[in-house]
């Protein structure tokens, strides 16, 4: 009865190990469009309304090298090395045209993987742009480009995010 106990587990323990099979992604980062809602907000100091847009995608890297920590961030932000990069585009008479960006609407996000060994990684990041109704036309109708950057340097695809409208009431 014991050898028939030791079999059975070693035979469960051989058909999971069989049915594992590892993660493997690129190790150039691969996104793709998740979600975009807005959240409508009162500013704290003179109560004006904001329009707080949040962009969600989906992330796969297959060594885990996404993000940054602070120093490196610090070092990013001097020389604008943005690892979220974000392009604007504005609908005028039916046309999508991208919004020169005089202040950048690209930004940061911080080390995903923190254990220092590298392996795939995957998972959702949200970023957020705020935009308060004074400054937006109403009725403002964008659309979003990402793209993500991992710290050796490579660049995930790009997409493409569906149309908001701001400054809607």
């Amino acid at each position: 009865m014991k050898k028939v106990s030791v079999l059975v587990v070693f035979s469960v323990m051989a058909l999971v190990t069989a049915c594992y099979k590892e993660i493997s992604f690129d190790e150039k980062p691969y996104i793709e469009f998740k979600d975009l809602r807005k959240e409508i907000r009162l500013d704290q100091t003179d109560g004006s309304k904001k329009d707080s847009v949040i962009l969600t995608i989906k992330f796969q890297d297959g060594d885990g090298d996404l993000g940054l920590n602070e120093a490196e961030k610090a070092v990013a932000v001097e020389t604008q090395d943005f690892n979220y990069i974000v392009r604007i585009f504005r609908q005028k008479n039916g046309v999508f045209q991208e919004v020169p960006q005089e202040v950048p609407y690209s930004g940061f996000f911080p080390r995903l993987k923190n254990d220092g060994k590298k392996g795939p990684i995957e998972g959702t990041l949200d970023y957020s742009l705020v935009y308060f109704q004074n400054f937006v036309p109403k009725k403002d109708s964008l659309k979003y480009q990402i793209t993500i950057k991992d710290r050796a340097g490579n660049i995930s695809n790009t997409v493409e995010s569906k149309v908001i409208i701001l400054n809607e009431f």
